[in-house]
């Protein structure tokens, strides 16, 4: 079983994301706010996906130190926005995907499993 580090701020999006991975055979560890790169090599996920917003923060900071990071710059990270166009955050981020809206779930899913499987 793949693991997959989910960070969202949003706990109704959190929960809904959560469930569609874990129905598609991923393990889930779930956080509402930002996780540092020793929490990340802690944890160790086979996929992150990152929300865009993290209180006040972007996401696209958090996912600019974890593949800035030798220990961690691997690993694959999906960064998605519900709200901003995936174009004007995409060279901004060093995320090896962007989703952006509007999205359907399953191509998150997707998208999860082939980074996962890739490594």
């Amino acid at each position: 079983m793949k693991k997959l580090l989910l960070i969202e701020k949003d706990p109704d999006i959190r929960e809904m994301v959560a469930f569609a991975l874990e129905n598609n055979g991923f393990e889930i560890i779930k956080t509402d706010k930002e996780v540092s790169v020793n929490e990340v090599i802690t944890i160790n996920p086979h996929v992150i996906i990152i929300g865009y917003m993290l209180g006040n923060t972007p996401g696209e900071q958090l996912c600019k130190k974890i593949k800035s990071d030798n220990t961690t710059g691997a690993i694959p990270v999906i960064l998605y926005s519900t709200t901003l166009d995936g174009k004007k955050i995409a060279p901004k981020g060093y995320a090896d995907a962007i989703v952006a809206k509007p999205f359907e779930l399953e191509d998150l899913v997707h998208l999860a499993s082939r980074l996962a499987y890739k490594n």
